[in-house]
């Protein structure tokens, strides 16, 4: 079954939504080229003391360091979900605010750390959460963005889910 793309049965202005990504997008790589330019790296910069530091590091493996070496993999699975959402969005059915929000979000951030695989061979991060004795692992504004969206999505259907619940059968 081929996809035609006829614009008047789109559920969501294309222009708007390519426009969102792209915005994410572009943050995302501003950022980390600020980073790249400013920072040196492994040596942090604390920014709020004892809580987010800023410190150049790359990574050829996914989210939080893990699946090293599997860069290809990765970029290979961020292309075909952020198709998939592409593809959602444009021509699936009418979502919540909340959900579309949240898969612009995940496909903005996928798409972020996708340039930076095949301009630099690994994602650039440089943000570092700390709390006390606890740090996170380093992270960018494409990975912020696909927390967020993540979340957004799961409110999305958790609402779904209890409107659903209520409705009689």
């Amino acid at each position: 079954m081929a996809l035609n793309f006829n614009p008047s049965r789109a559920i969501l202005n294309p222009m708007k939504v390519l426009l969102a990504i792209a915005g994410i997008i572009a943050l995302d790589q501003v950022s980390k080229a600020l980073a790249l330019m400013v920072l040196e790296p492994g040596q942090p910069v604390e920014i709020i003391d004892g809580f987010l530091r800023v410190m150049l590091t790359s990574n050829d493996g996914g989210a939080f360091g893990l699946f090293q070496g599997f860069g290809g993999v990765i970029a290979v699975l961020a292309a075909l979900v952020s198709l998939g959402i592409l593809g959602l969005l444009l021509w699936g059915p009418p979502q919540r605010r909340s959900m579309t929000i949240g898969l612009i979000c995940i496909a903005g951030g996928a798409l972020g750390n996708l340039i930076d695989r095949f301009a630099r061979g690994a994602v650039i991060d440089f943000l570092e959460l700390r709390w006390h004795n606890f740090s996170w692992p380093v992270f960018n504004l494409a990975d912020t963005a696909i927390v967020i969206g993540t979340g957004l999505v799961l409110f999305a259907l958790l609402i779904s889910e209890r409107q659903s619940a209520r409705e009689p059968r």
